[in-house]
């Protein structure tokens, strides 16, 4: 894999922010989950490149995905929304981004047909080449232990020291490769066919720094949708106040540890004017917990009085370890979406969206019983993800619970 590495000149200051004492004070807030890279002698070159690349989405199209999350919290719509666990560099040739959208095209007319409902469909593509884990360190069999993976845009899969390395010069071959596949979803889109929005998880603080845009509205130009993830939703920390400052649709993903109070204060937060199409809550609560976790979570939240899409995301709280593969059971995933739709439909909440993990690649990686995981094969680049009949299995299960429920 070859990392982009530009010629660069002087530094230039970052764009977007309205003043330059909110750009600071953002600046001096923590943020989990970064690379270690602070020190890297190149980073400030690196983020004022960065800076002066064109944005990879424009205010417009984020304007159109707000009205069409709208539509999903009226729920006179649903929500799809779908991709890879961490997207490689490797994924944006041709072949694969017309797989993966034909895979997405036909999961979301699945839904739109069962349920007689619009389905927007938003593609977790074109920028999700950052993952947060659990462990900055793996060991490998041999007693080696290196830095873990992190996603395309800090490090590479292969396990040796050299690719686990950070790089910050990533960051820039994560730009292109966006930007690849941004160019050809639009040549891939036609009349009839539905517009297809992007998302990624806001992770890396020296990406979407540089790509947060505008002027009095400011913008992340980095993708129509971004989210805030379980491992860093603290409301006093970067990640949460970054989110806040933008004008587009945000996710905040609340695992079984959230209090009320928590939430709360991070639709408080991330909706203060209470803006229709604005937040979306991202349940991963885990099959064992999502009905008595979501049943006060969603009382809590409603006293706000703002406007929320829940989605569902019934794969991150059931990953099971097999040995020292990880993998996924689909009647975990089923049962979480049981419980999602039947607790929200209880509480008069629309449960609007899917949010899953899904490739066009034939692998086995979820399975029905742990009998049926391998020991060993290909891995994921990341998390188990469903393969394209469990992906469709999946959206049906779903289109079912909201057809019995609402």
């Amino acid at each position: 894999m070859t990392v982009r590495r530009p010629a660069l000149g002087a530094g230039t200051p970052l764009p977007g922010l309205h003043r330059p004492e909110q750009q600071q004070g953002l600046s001096r807030l923590p943020a989990a989950q970064q690379p270690p890279w602070a020190n890297h002698p190149d980073l400030a070159c690196i983020r004022a490149e960065l800076a002066d690349l064109p944005a990879l989405v424009v205010p417009d199209e984020i304007r159109a995905l707000r009205r069409a999350l709208a539509r999903v919290e009226s729920g006179s719509a649903f929500l799809l929304h779908v991709g890879e666990c961490a997207e490689t560099f490797a994924m944006a040739d041709t072949d694969n981004i017309a797989a993966r959208l034909s895979l997405y095209e036909q999961m979301a007319d699945w839904l739109a047909d069962r349920t007689g409902r619009e389905t927007v469909l938003v593609a977790r593509m074109a920028g999700q080449h950052a993952k947060p884990r659990s462990e900055a360190t793996e060991a490998l069999p041999d007693g080696i232990v290196l830095p873990v993976y992190r996603g395309d845009a800090v490090n590479g899969t292969q396990p040796t020291p050299l690719a686990r390395r950070a790089d910050p010069w990533r960051l820039l071959t994560a730009y292109d490769r966006s930007q690849d596949t941004l160019r050809q979803l639009q040549a891939q889109a036609g009349p009839g066919r539905r517009p297809v929005f992007v998302s990624h998880e806001a992770l890396l603080r020296d990406y979407e720094e540089p790509f947060t845009r505008g002027g009095f509205l400011r913008y992340a130009a980095s993708g129509h949708l971004v989210w805030v993830g379980e491992r860093t939703r603290g409301p006093a920390d970067w990640h949460v106040r970054w989110a806040a400052s933008v004008a587009n649709p945000i996710g905040v993903k609340l695992g079984p540890s959230v209090t009320t109070q928590e939430a709360v204060d991070l639709v408080r937060l991330l909706n203060p004017e209470q803006e229709q199409g604005r937040l979306n809550l991202i349940a991963r609560m885990g099959a064992a917990v999502a009905a008595d976790r979501l049943t006060a979570l969603s009382r809590a939240v409603a006293g706000t009085g703002s406007p929320l899409l829940w989605q569902c995301d019934p794969m991150h709280g059931n990953t099971r370890k097999s040995g020292d593969r990880k993998l996924r059971l689909l009647p975990d995933v089923r049962a979480e979406i049981s419980a999602f739709v039947r607790t929200l439909t209880a509480a008069g909440c629309h449960p609007g969206g899917l949010h899953l993990e899904v490739t066009p690649d034939v692998v086995a990686e979820c399975h029905e019983d742990l009998s049926s995981a391998p020991g060993s094969g290909p891995r994921p680049p990341c998390d188990p993800r469903l393969n394209p009949a469990q992906a469709l299995a999946v959206v049906d299960h779903f289109a079912t619970e909201t057809n019995h429920h609402q």
